[in-house]
């Protein structure tokens, strides 16, 4: 670290332990990449952004900060079957991404520059029209600190810094977080030519903070939830590929986030290719890489997407529609209708129990009944029994381990209900029949992304105008046929799922007109309900496309020795 010191670093640790080999070299991937850091017990996050002035001062700062790069590597007492010696877990991890033209301005050989992909090159702000960021999304109304990247040289993000944070008892970040903050502006002071970027809409115009939304206990410690503004349980049903975790952890984490094997019910992992460069992917292929290929082995892509949150905008229309449907429908009480209106447009109840599993409200009820002490049991973190360890791999299982092949015309859960769309497990398979002999397509294991991120702002006021809604990151190997085409294909647009122009519920793009279908049930001969003239629930406010270099990558970077021949 160039004297520099690195806050929240225990002394000692080293390579893991653990028994049996490894797949992956996880010293040298990323942590965020392997690891959602909400769960492992990070629920603050803050992301820092920065210009690179010369390539020079650039490889000096990514030098300085890079012995503080959180990797992929296990932490003893947190992950299953890991031994001494081993990485303790960090009171703040730290993870880089670098823009394209954050890589051009550290000065990269041309010809690595020239292999990146399209998309990468282009960034996110030109891909408007695939991304359908038109109108209040458009990159001309994004938070200046996004609008002035894309008109001044000077203001271009290069580098994004993230930093996820433990929490004390009362819900605020450990000291770390603001001892992290100092090292990186010394880092920043030191290299003498790289500028922290401003312009964020919120309370601190310096950078983008996001946090679990936090709930009070009787004792009066405050705890993160899994919540979002719109009051989903989010956070559900991310994939799982091969290495990503131990053996005995990956037994439970693949049920319903695999893939399906043709013929049987059984959940394996997805490829490791599919999120990682340098490995086989579904189509047993190494992506493509750009020269030299040792440099973006161990690395991924990520979108960055900041999304704003109509919040009263979407609790009158969600009010308007839950009368309309309980006056028409026949539903005993209003907060019947509002659920089950929810839970038709999300595809899980706010719960977060699927529809596949609790069609109706009485049994999502129910299904919260007997499983009540689960949020307790998540609360409790490493500190689980054993038998609290395998009630709530339980109830993850009951919450992930479904698939539509018994609901193909979406009686259930809508056939464009919104993770039905963004995962649509068997339910594009084209064989499917309601015998259930085939399982999951190729199409939807090679559009799989890691989904990252978590709520910005307050949901107190529930207004239009306020700064809330959700940082996300897709992270894939690639961002054009997984990220891109999932927004494009299935978000923004309904072919795949025979429902022509209509849009996802909850997160796509409204034209006049705009509707959402909640298909009738031929048992019981009720008819459809139309939410119709939906409007725009969420907004883009700013994003970029960011590589996730391997610490060799970085270490290569700082060095000034990438060299493609």
């Amino acid at each position: 670290m160039s004297g520099l010191a690195i806050p929240g670093r225990a002394a000692g640790g080293g390579r893991t332990g653990g028994a049996g080999p490894r797949p992956l070299d996880l010293a040298d991937i990323q942590g965020n990449i392997l690891r959602p850091y909400g769960r492992f017990g990070f629920p603050i996050t803050r992301h820092i952004f920065f210009n690179i002035a010369s390539a020079a001062a650039g490889r000096d700062f990514i030098g300085l900060i890079l012995g503080a790069v959180t990797s992929a590597e296990r932490w003893g007492a947190i992950d299953d079957e890991t031994v001494g010696p081993f990485v303790p877990r960090p009171l703040v991890a730290l993870n880089i991404g670098l823009s394209y033209r954050g890589l051009a301005a550290l000065q990269l050989p041309t010809r690595t520059l020239a292999g990146m992909p399209e998309e990468f090159i282009d960034g996110m702000a030109k891909r408007w029209s695939i991304l359908g960021d038109i109108g209040p999304s458009a990159p001309s109304a994004w938070d200046p600190i996004w609008l002035a990247g894309q008109e001044e040289t000077g203001r271009q993000i290069h580098i994004l810094v993230s930093l996820n944070a433990q929490a004390l008892q009362d819900g605020t970040p450990v000291p770390e977080l603001d001892e992290s903050m100092a090292m990186l502006e010394q880092a920043a002071n030191v290299s003498a030519g790289v500028t922290r970027l401003t312009g964020h809409r919120g309370p601190n115009p310096d950078f983008q903070d996001a946090s679990a939304i936090m709930r009070r206990m009787p004792d009066g410690t405050v705890v993160p939830t899994a919540r979002e503004h719109f009051g989903f349980t989010d956070g559900i049903g991310d994939p799982t590929f091969v290495g990503q975790y131990e053996p005995k952890a990956e037994a439970v984490e693949v049920i319903g986030a695999g893939k399906l094997v043709p013929g049987n019910s059984r959940w394996t992992p997805l490829a490791t290719g599919e999120f990682i460069l340098g490995h086989p992917n579904e189509a047993q292929e190494l992506p493509p890489t750009a020269a030299p290929w040792a440099f973006m082995r161990n690395g991924t892509f990520m979108a960055y997407r900041k999304l704003h949150q109509n919040l009263r905008r979407f609790d009158a229309y969600i009010d308007a529609q839950a009368d309309f449907m309980q006056h028409v429908g026949g539903i005993a009480s209003r907060d019947e209708a509002r659920e089950t209106l929810l839970a038709k447009m999300s595809g899980r109840w706010p719960s977060g129990i699927p529809l596949e599993m609790a069609p109706s409200y009485a049994e999502a009820l129910a299904l919260q009944k007997t499983w009540g002490d689960i949020p307790a049991i998540e609360l409790k973190g490493p500190a689980r029994t054993a038998l609290e360890t395998q009630r709530l791999n339980a109830y993850n299982r009951l919450i992930t381990d479904f698939r539509y092949n018994g609901d193909i015309d979406g009686a259930r859960c809508p056939v464009s209900a919104h993770i039905r769309r963004t995962n649509p497990r068997d339910a594009l398979d084209p064989l499917l029949t309601t015998q259930g002999a085939p399982a999951g397509t190729s199409l939807t294991n090679r559009r799989r992304i890691l989904r990252r991120g978590a709520p910005y702002g307050s949901s107190t006021t529930r207004d239009n105008e306020g700064e809330h809604g959700v940082i996300f990151m897709a992270l894939c190997a690639s961002l054009f046929n997984q990220f891109e085409f999932v927004q494009q294909q299935w978000v923004h647009y309904g072919a795949s799922f025979n429902v022509g122009n209509d849009t996802d519920p909850l997160v796509g793009l409204r034209r006049p007109g705009a509707k959402f279908v909640i298909a009738g049930d031929t048992a019981r001969q009720s008819a459809p309900f139309i939410c119709a003239n939906m409007p725009q629930f969420v907004e883009t406010r700013g994003g970029e496309y960011f590589f996730l270099p391997s610490l060799t990558a970085l270490r290569d970077i700082a060095q000034g020795s990438v060299d493609p021949t």
